[in-house]
């Protein structure tokens, strides 16, 4: 118990903290007797303290409790002092209030009694002003007075409906003249300056006077007849076009169809004059009746009109050309000749016989054998004969007409569309949230549903797209059947070069200058098609077939086969030149054709580049051509060339060899029999290729010709065995076998071809340490050859293996 007492007072002057964050103990450690004896005097040491403490609590909450009670008791005296004086003032307010409420409702009352007078006031001076104007507005029409007439109707006019058509008004503004309502009174007057501003500006546009006609147009919408007066102006404009439209269907019959671009013109002076009715009437009547109002109510007329007028130019122009017949003989055309190319040999170096009259001709193209004024040959029976300049002629037509379409459609686009849209943001704020909705649209309406639009596309489609391809395929076709090479130029070419690409510029250029996608995407496919099947494959297969038909005689020597070589010769050479021209011609034409610039004289801003993109769908015909020469090159090469360049290598190194002593090394440098032999039959072998070919061809061949040469030589240098002189002797054979046949590239970059060569003439002349010590004379040039092969070839990377260094050092003999 004494230690209890202790614990006690000794904690009793711990803080209340301190005493609620007792831990209780842990039971898991209260495994003896003594430890629970202990934990529980603690416990109730704890307790103890704990009752203390609330009774020292409990003493000092009495204490405080009763201060609280002294200061509400005093307090009470206050509160009821307030309460009475708030009686007092309940007493004395409360009358004053119920006065208050009595003057306000009455002030309201008032309030209202003189918004009503004003407001009659206001009806009364509305009605009396309207009674006023109707009475001037009848009296100025019977006077014939129509500024004055106006100036009243524009009075009625600003008076409220809700007046017009109320019953005080129905009551006080009729009289025993005008005993109607005033809505009705005010309608009959309006019809009747409707009636007299028709008739008067009709009479002023018949007789031409531009001044009243102007005035009576302006009048229209002050009197609220807006749409009626764009009508009259849109009768107006029509008749316009309509006396226009005389003088081109007059055209029509006159005769003068003869022309080439007959209809084209018509279709042009129409469009003008339009443009020019546009350009000149359109500030007028949306500077008077509001912007986007020309565009809506006098543009549908005049395109109306447009269509009826251009329909029949259409019309004539697929009869008067005979467009159905032309297509009917376009689609039974079977271009034999063309399907032939390559099934049968045709020979080059042979005289040509005339295959008979043609009726093809380019214009602009007099000298070609496209006009049929270059001999030419074909051994094929000839189609049947197809005016094609006509075809031409009607292509050329179509596609000036469908020109002059797209830049009228341009014209409208850019002079109108912009109106529309200042319109729309003019409408309020709901109609442009709800046009903020919709998918802007760049093509007017009045072009959407034009009719001539519609028939400008289906002549596209039902006869521009059939005939030029025709016209394109029947052209290429026959400046194959008239291909003369010319044998005397240098380089070889031909004629079907400047054919074939001046007829894909010239369709090209037309499609494009259609104004139409969907003509441009569909052509550019075709002629995609066309050039690589009819030109590129064509040219393809017809070098095959000469090879075919030429191998059997080149087996035997002789004459025969000094003929076959050259016919094979000649005839890949040309066919290669005018190959490998024709890619960089279709990536000029392309580059040219797709060209921002002339373009944009046809098409939208927004459809440039789709139509720029479209056209460079002609680019990958650039690579498969650069396949077809590669292909046929290396054909040419390996029949005619490398089994020949091969043989030259192996006579030049007939008796020669590298194990020299200092006589023999003397006898090499004076005859030089390895570089003599092989120079004189690389020139045998490659006589005129160069001048025979392009300098792109002969670039790539040479290239075949070198790399051909150099495999066979460097497994001969390293069979080979090398004396020290012998090592020296074949660096200078190298060296100067590289010097001449690198000079014969005009680009340059052949030297590396000779890498793993010059590594083995230096490996073959590299001296150790231990063995150049007290050399003398001999050694000095050795060591000097080294530097020169290590020089030759240090802009190269090493191309020779470990397994392939000790083959070549193993092949020095005599060091």
């Amino acid at each position: 118990m004494a230690v209890v007492e202790g614990s006690i007072a000794s904690s009793s002057k711990q803080p209340a903290s301190d005493l609620l964050k007792y831990p209780l103990p842990d039971l898991s450690r209260l495994t003896t007797p003594a430890s629970v004896r202990r934990s529980l005097a603690e416990l109730s040491a704890h307790s103890v303290q704990l009752e203390e403490h609330l009774s020292h609590l409990l003493r000092q909450s009495t204490v405080h409790k009763q201060a609280y009670r002294e200061r509400v008791s005093r307090l009470s005296t206050q509160v009821d002092l307030i309460r009475e004086e708030a009686k007092v003032l309940q007493v004395r307010l409360g009358s004053t209030s119920a006065t208050a409420k009595r003057i306000s409702e009455s002030v309201r009352k008032l309030d209202e009694e003189i918004e009503r007078v004003d407001l009659a006031r206001v009806w009364a001076e509305k009605v009396q002003d309207l009674k006023a104007s109707l009475l001037s507005l009848a009296s100025a029409i019977e006077q014939h007075d129509y500024d004055t007439a106006t100036s009243h109707c524009v009075r009625c006019l600003e008076v409220p409906d809700e007046i017009v058509q109320s019953k005080f008004a129905a009551a006080v503004v009729p009289t025993s003249e005008y005993p109607e309502p005033p809505p009705s009174t005010l309608l009959n007057l309006r019809k009747a300056l409707l009636d007299v501003f028709t008739r008067r500006f009709t009479t002023a546009t018949d007789n031409r006077d531009t001044v009243e006609a102007t005035k009576f147009f302006t009048l229209f919408p002050l009197v609220g007849w807006k749409a009626e007066g764009l009508k009259v102006y849109s009768d107006f404009a029509k008749g316009m076009v309509r006396d226009r439209g005389r003088n081109i269907v007059e055209n029509l019959g006159s005769g003068k169809s003869g022309s080439p671009v007959h209809h084209a013109t018509l279709l042009t002076q129409l469009f003008e004059h339009l443009a020019l009715l546009i350009d000149q009437h359109q500030p007028l009547v949306d500077r008077h009746y509001g912007l986007g109002n020309f565009l809506e109510g006098v543009m549908p007329g005049l395109q109306e009109e447009c269509d009826r007028l251009g329909g029949r130019v259409c019309d004539a122009w697929w009869e008067e050309r005979n467009i159905h017949r032309r297509i009917q003989e376009s689609r039974t055309y079977s271009f034999t000749y063309s399907a032939s190319i390559g099934k049968t040999p045709r020979s080059l170096t042979k005289p040509a016989q005339a295959s008979g009259p043609t009726t093809f001709s380019l214009p602009g193209r007099p000298s070609t054998p496209a006009s049929g004024q270059t001999p030419g040959a074909s051994n094929m029976t000839a189609e049947p004969e197809v005016d094609t300049r006509e075809v031409d002629r009607v292509n050329a037509e179509v596609a000036v007409m469908a020109s002059r379409w797209g830049t009228y459609t341009l014209f409208l686009t850019g002079r109108l569309q912009l109106d529309g849209e200042e319109t729309r943001a003019n409408g309020g704020a709901e109609e442009a949230n709800a046009q903020q909705t919709k998918e802007v649209k760049t093509t007017l309406p009045v072009i959407e549903s034009s009719g001539l639009g519609q028939r400008i596309d289906e002549a596209l489609e039902q006869a521009y797209l059939p005939l030029e391809t025709w016209f394109l395929r029947c052209g290429i076709e026959k400046a194959h059947r008239l291909d003369n090479p010319d044998l005397s130029a240098r380089p070889y070419t031909s004629p079907l070069l400047d054919d074939v690409f001046y007829l894909i510029k010239l369709v090209l250029e037309r499609c494009s200058s259609t104004s139409s996608l969907k003509v441009l995407s569909y052509m550019v496919r075709t002629v995609r098609w066309i050039i690589d099947e009819d030109f590129v494959q064509a040219l393809a297969r017809r070098m095959e077939t000469t090879w075919r038909s030429s191998s059997s005689s080149m087996t035997v020597e002789g004459p025969r086969k000094d003929a076959a070589t050259k016919e094979v010769r000649t005839t890949f050479i040309v066919y290669l030149n005018v190959l490998s021209t024709s890619a960089r011609y279709l990536e000029r034409i392309v580059s040219e054709a797709s060209s921002e610039q002339i373009l944009s004289q046809h098409y939208a801003a927004d459809d440039v580049a789709v139509a720029s993109s479209t056209i460079h769908g002609l680019d990958v015909l650039v690579p498969r051509t650069r396949n077809a020469v590669r292909n046929s090159m290396e054909l040419l090469f390996s029949q005619l060339t490398k089994p020949r360049l091969r043989q030259v290598l192996v006579e030049a190194y007939k008796d020669v060899t590298y194990l020299l002593d200092d006589d023999a090394f003397a006898e090499a440098e004076a005859h030089d029999l390895f570089v003599r032999r092989f120079l004189r039959g690389w020139d045998i072998v490659l006589a005129g290729f160069k001048d025979m070919f392009n300098e792109e061809n002969w670039e790539t061949y040479l290239r075949l010709c070198i790399d051909s040469v150099v495999r066979p030589w460097e497994k001969q240098a390293m069979s080979m065995q090398y004396s020290e002189l012998g090592a020296l002797r074949f660096d200078k054979d190298l060296r100067a076998l590289s010097n001449h046949l690198s000079n014969q590239s005009n680009t340059g970059g052949l030297r590396e071809k000779f890498a793993r060569l010059t590594h083995i003439s230096y490996l073959v002349n590299l001296v150790d340490d231990d063995d150049a010590e007290g050399e003398g004379f001999g050694a000095t040039q050795t060591r000097e050859a080294q530097r020169d092969a290590a020089s030759s070839g240090g802009d190269v990377a090493w191309r020779l293996s470990a397994q392939e260094v000790k083959i070549v050092k193993g092949r020095r003999a005599g060091w």
